[in-house]
């Protein structure tokens, strides 16, 4: 691969105007570590068809220059005004793992995009036909039938470059452009363009997402985690009440372990259920439900919620504060499911538990705020549009509330006459019978997510009621039963394949999860637009909910604005289904 390494502004200068000129650009680079914060940019490579890559060494090129500059108009260094001519352009961009990219370009000063995400592409390519793999090597030999040498990949770049290093960074990038062609092609054989582009667009978001991190409060935190604990403590004791006192010896580290009871183990919890009246086939939650409200399980539940608490959230997450940011950064996985949905790790503050004692540590900093907003009952909208039922999606055009709707129907009562506590039971009727749950799954469903009791009788006269009610969801349901499908599709096109072991359940849900997915990341991709140049922050994003921090001045602009993005994202997914978003202002994740 035939490539010019470039030291300097000036070196470059003679290459701008074709990079300018160029449609697509492949960008990749080369970095001292994977931290964006502590690492620093090593080599950047560009690619345009008919010309030799272009290898920037940063070191020299960039002079030192790797602080986050905020002020994007203040004079930039030589080095950093030229990538930004080059590459903050209309052409596409071209990155494996753009997320990874974008964030060291955005510490050098620069904003890339649009961009093309050739590992995206591939994760969308998976049911048609795709490698399982998607890393640069994986891809490539899928498409192209090249074998790439990933050795340099792990070497170290904080030295002076050899030959093999360089000719391993203009290979990547060259690999990138042929990639480009192929995947694009694919793309549009297989009716992916349209979520491809969304895909593509929030990459942007979710890379400066990462960048940013979002403020805990540690002393607040630490509060927590010692009332957790005492509450953990409690739990305990309520088991040892069934249990007995345990005996405790001393480990080698000086701590004291019960050698006689362990609340952990299945086979010793199952004995214990069985001692004290209650027979069930294994200790999980779904089995535990029909005895939720005996003492033993009640107990029993506490402990595992206190426990899981201390050692997956409130002890692991000081520690994950990042020492030159003072803040969490948390990684999302942009296709973390095949449905669409997306993960999060380190931490994985998708799962911090809705109440405000846990929210409340989450905060904006002094003289800023944070701006709150979600979706409106995304995924019933969502299944409204996809199953065609004329009640619900008249109900939703009219903007009266599904829950009180439902609650009304299956209690054949007046919708105003309906108390708080049908209105929770209807939560559970549409949540639990919208995806196809039997009487039994419902009944156990409202104990376990909405605490309410019912009968078996009474969850069988309610689902009965509901597809009464709604007969565009029953003959839906009716459909997925009595066809044969392999594969599926949201309503943007993501494609996902069924098992011959797939329900109902799954077959309904998949779609309604994705295009609820799709959604917001459609929004995503639009609110980058709004952020980029601005001090507006997205500092958290969990699944139907997006978190951003602003200045405390621009907090009701930037509410007015995330809610308008947000329900124009719905407007061009949903076409006869009405999106709402709710957004606030707070202090606090709390608000929400």
């Amino acid at each position: 691969m035939e490539y010019i390494l470039v030291r300097t502004p000036e070196e470059g200068e003679p290459f701008l105007e074709q990079l300018k000129k160029a449609p697509v650009l492949a960008v990749d680079t080369e970095t001292t570590g994977l931290d964006v914060h502590r690492d620093r940019l090593r080599l950047i490579q560009i690619g345009a068809p008919g010309m030799p890559v272009l290898l920037i060494d940063c070191f020299s090129f960039l002079g030192g220059g790797t602080e986050d500059r905020r002020d994007r108009t203040a004079g930039p260094e030589k080095g950093t005004a030229f990538l930004r001519e080059a590459l903050e352009g209309d052409s596409v961009k071209i990155f494996h793992n753009a997320k990874f990219d974008l964030q060291f370009l955005r510490k050098a000063g620069v904003c890339a995009v649009p961009v093309f995400d050739t590992m995206l592409a591939a994760e969308l390519l998976r049911p048609c036909g795709g490698p399982r793999k998607v890393n640069l090597a994986a891809v490539s030999e899928h498409y192209l039938g090249e074998t790439l040498d990933k050795t340099e990949q792990t070497g170290d770049w904080s030295g002076s470059l050899t030959a093999s290093q360089l000719e391993y960074a203009a290979l990547d990038s060259g690999v990138l452009l042929r990639l480009w062609e192929c995947l694009g092609k694919q793309l549009q054989d297989n009716g992916l363009e349209r979520v491809a582009q969304i895909e593509f667009a929030c990459a942007p978001a979710l890379a400066w997402t990462e960048y940013d991190g979002i403020c805990l409060d540690l002393e607040q935190w630490e509060v927590l985690c010692a009332d957790i604990q005492e509450q953990y403590e409690k739990s305990l004791k309520a088991l040892y009440a069934f249990s007995g006192e345990p005996t405790f010896q001393l480990t080698l580290w000086g701590t004291q372990e019960a050698v006689d009871v362990n609340f952990d183990s299945n086979v010793y919890v199952l004995r214990l259920l069985r001692d004290n009246g209650i027979h069930v086939p294994n200790t999980s939650r779904y089995s535990l439900a029909p005895y939720h409200n005996h003492p033993l399980v009640k107990a029993l539940t506490d402990y595992r919620r206190y426990s899981k608490l201390l050692s997956g959230f409130l002890h692991p997450l000081p520690a994950q504060i990042h020492p030159v940011t003072g803040r969490l950064h948390p990684k999302y996985g942009q296709i973390g499911a095949y449905s669409g949905r997306m993960c999060c790790w380190g931490p994985n503050i998708q799962q911090i538990p809705r109440e405000a004692r846990f929210r409340s540590c989450f905060i904006a900093p002094e003289g800023r705020k944070l701006v709150l907003a979600d979706y409106s009952q995304i995924e019933l909208r969502v299944a409204a549009q996809i199953s065609g039922d004329v009640r619900m999606k008249g109900a939703y055009a009219r903007g009266e509330d599904l829950h009180r709707l439902t609650a009304s129907l299956i209690s054949d009562i007046p919708a105003e006459q309906v108390t708080s506590a049908q209105r929770q039971a209807a939560k559970a009727v549409n949540f639990g019978l919208i995806f196809g749950m039997g009487a039994a799954g419902l009944q156990q469903y409202a104990a376990q997510s909405y605490g309410v009791d019912m009968t078996l009788e009474e969850a069988k006269k309610f689902r009965d009621s509901f597809f009464n009610a709604y007969a565009g969801i029953s003959w839906w349901h009716h459909d997925l039963k009595v066809g044969t499908f392999w594969e599926g599709r949201t309503l943007t096109g993501r494609k996902f394949l069924f098992s011959p072991r797939s329900g109902v359940a799954d077959m309904a849900n998949t779609p309604v999860q994705g295009t609820a997915a799709d959604i917001l990341k459609r929004a995503l991709g639009l609110l980058f637009e709004e952020i980029v140049g601005r001090d507006w922050k997205i500092v958290g994003i969990v699944h139907d909910e997006i978190l951003m921090e602003v200045p405390e001045t621009e907090a009701l602009e930037a509410a007015a604005r995330l809610k308008t993005v947000m329900e124009s994202a719905g407007k061009d997914i949903l076409r006869s289904v009405p999106c709402v978003a709710e957004a606030k202002t707070a202090d606090s994740w709390a608000a929400k």
